[in-house]
Protein backbone atom coordinates (compact mmCIF):
# COMPACT_ATOMS: atom_id res chain seq x y z
CA UNK A 1 0.00 0.00 0.00
CA UNK A 2 2.80 2.52 0.55
CA UNK A 3 3.93 2.17 -2.90
CA UNK A 4 0.38 3.27 -3.94
CA UNK A 5 0.27 6.12 -1.97
CA UNK A 6 3.64 7.31 -3.33
CA UNK A 7 2.51 6.78 -6.67
CA UNK A 8 -0.65 8.86 -5.47
CA UNK A 9 1.39 11.87 -4.06
CA UNK A 10 3.48 11.64 -7.60
CA UNK A 11 0.13 11.75 -9.71
CA UNK A 12 -1.09 15.07 -7.54
CA UNK A 13 -3.59 12.63 -6.58
CA UNK A 14 -4.94 12.45 -2.81
CA UNK A 15 -8.15 12.14 -0.49
CA UNK A 16 -10.93 14.01 0.20
CA UNK A 17 -12.81 14.23 2.96
CA UNK A 18 -16.59 13.79 3.67
CA UNK A 19 -17.04 17.50 2.88
CA UNK A 20 -15.39 17.62 0.20
CA UNK A 21 -16.84 15.06 -1.37
CA UNK A 22 -20.19 16.03 -1.25
CA UNK A 23 -19.22 19.84 -2.49
CA UNK A 24 -18.30 17.40 -5.91
CA UNK A 25 -21.65 14.99 -5.35
CA UNK A 26 -23.99 17.83 -4.26
CA UNK A 27 -26.84 15.41 -5.93
CA UNK A 28 -26.26 13.15 -3.43
CA UNK A 29 -27.58 13.61 0.41
CA UNK A 30 -24.51 14.13 3.08
CA UNK A 31 -25.75 10.84 4.93
CA UNK A 32 -25.73 8.65 1.88
CA UNK A 33 -21.76 9.92 0.85
CA UNK A 34 -20.37 6.77 2.63
CA UNK A 35 -23.30 4.39 0.43
CA UNK A 36 -22.71 5.61 -2.67
CA UNK A 37 -19.19 5.50 -2.67
CA UNK A 38 -19.19 1.89 -1.62
CA UNK A 39 -21.57 1.44 -4.31
CA UNK A 40 -19.76 2.81 -6.70
CA UNK A 41 -16.13 1.21 -6.01
CA UNK A 42 -14.73 4.30 -4.63
CA UNK A 43 -11.44 3.43 -2.77
CA UNK A 44 -11.31 4.85 1.21
CA UNK A 45 -8.40 5.40 3.16
CA UNK A 46 -9.06 3.63 6.76
CA UNK A 47 -6.73 6.72 8.19
CA UNK A 48 -8.17 9.43 10.28
CA UNK A 49 -9.18 12.05 8.25
CA UNK A 50 -7.68 15.29 8.71
CA UNK A 51 -10.43 17.07 10.23
CA UNK A 52 -10.53 14.30 13.18
CA UNK A 53 -14.22 13.34 12.64
CA UNK A 54 -13.14 9.48 12.19
CA UNK A 55 -15.00 9.66 9.21
CA UNK A 56 -12.93 7.61 6.71
CA UNK A 57 -11.26 9.61 3.28
CA UNK A 58 -12.18 9.41 -0.28
CA UNK A 59 -9.28 8.85 -3.33
CA UNK A 60 -9.73 11.80 -5.16
CA UNK A 61 -9.22 10.19 -8.69
CA UNK A 62 -12.33 8.15 -7.71
CA UNK A 63 -14.27 10.31 -6.76
CA UNK A 64 -13.63 12.50 -9.94
CA UNK A 65 -14.98 9.51 -12.08
CA UNK A 66 -18.55 9.06 -9.48
CA UNK A 67 -18.52 12.48 -10.41
CA UNK A 68 -18.79 12.39 -14.09
CA UNK A 69 -21.21 8.96 -13.65
CA UNK A 70 -23.46 10.75 -11.36
CA UNK A 71 -23.64 13.72 -13.84
CA UNK A 72 -24.08 11.37 -16.74
CA UNK A 73 -26.70 9.05 -14.78
CA UNK A 74 -24.18 6.33 -14.62
CA UNK A 75 -23.54 5.70 -11.30
CA UNK A 76 -25.62 3.58 -8.92
CA UNK A 77 -27.49 5.87 -6.76
CA UNK A 78 -31.04 5.22 -5.06
CA UNK A 79 -33.56 7.43 -5.20
CA UNK A 80 -33.82 8.28 -2.03
CA UNK A 81 -29.44 8.87 -1.59
CA UNK A 82 -30.17 11.74 -4.48
CA UNK A 83 -30.38 15.43 -3.05
CA UNK A 84 -33.22 16.20 -6.01
CA UNK A 85 -35.44 13.28 -5.77
CA UNK A 86 -38.67 13.27 -4.74
CA UNK A 87 -38.12 10.06 -2.45
CA UNK A 88 -35.26 12.07 -0.72
CA UNK A 89 -37.61 14.98 -0.22
CA UNK A 90 -40.15 12.60 1.24
CA UNK A 91 -37.79 10.30 3.57
CA UNK A 92 -36.14 14.22 4.92
CA UNK A 93 -39.51 15.71 5.61
CA UNK A 94 -41.06 14.28 9.18
CA UNK A 95 -44.67 13.33 9.47
CA UNK A 96 -46.60 13.67 12.23
CA UNK A 97 -47.28 10.47 13.87
CA UNK A 98 -50.66 8.58 13.53
CA UNK A 99 -52.96 8.63 16.63
CA UNK A 100 -55.09 6.04 16.89
CA UNK A 101 -58.09 7.05 19.33
CA UNK A 102 -58.46 5.00 22.44
CA UNK A 103 -62.29 3.34 22.82
CA UNK A 104 -64.05 1.59 25.47
CA UNK A 105 -62.99 -2.15 23.29
CA UNK A 106 -61.75 -4.97 24.38
CA UNK A 107 -58.52 -3.69 24.65
CA UNK A 108 -59.31 -1.88 27.54
CA UNK A 109 -61.27 -4.31 29.48
CA UNK A 110 -58.45 -5.65 31.64
CA UNK A 111 -57.38 -1.67 32.79
CA UNK A 112 -61.32 -0.67 33.24
CA UNK A 113 -61.63 -3.50 35.50
CA UNK A 114 -58.11 -2.45 37.21
CA UNK A 115 -59.63 0.90 37.70
CA UNK A 116 -63.20 0.25 38.83
CA UNK A 117 -61.24 -2.39 41.88
CA UNK A 118 -58.67 0.58 42.46
CA UNK A 119 -61.71 3.46 42.99
CA UNK A 120 -63.92 0.67 45.14
CA UNK A 121 -61.19 0.51 47.28
CA UNK A 122 -60.66 4.14 47.93
CA UNK A 123 -64.76 4.29 48.31
CA UNK A 124 -64.64 1.66 51.08
CA UNK A 125 -61.59 3.07 52.92
CA UNK A 126 -63.25 6.16 53.30
CA UNK A 127 -66.76 4.95 54.50
CA UNK A 128 -65.81 2.20 56.52
CA UNK A 129 -66.55 3.06 60.20
CA UNK A 130 -63.23 2.11 62.08
CA UNK A 131 -61.73 5.24 60.22
CA UNK A 132 -61.26 8.45 62.35
CA UNK A 133 -62.35 11.94 59.95
CA UNK A 134 -63.38 10.31 56.86
CA UNK A 135 -65.48 11.87 54.14
CA UNK A 136 -68.99 10.04 56.40
CA UNK A 137 -68.11 12.22 59.35
CA UNK A 138 -67.46 15.13 56.83
CA UNK A 139 -71.24 14.56 55.67
CA UNK A 140 -73.24 13.88 58.72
Amino acid sequence: MGAADEQDRQDGEGWLTKAEVQELWPQVRAISITAVARANSVRTSAALSQDLTGEPTYHAADVRHVAARITRGEARVAPWQRADSDAAYDDATPVPPVRHPVGWGADNVPGLILLAIIVGLVLWSLTSPDNHGTVADFVR
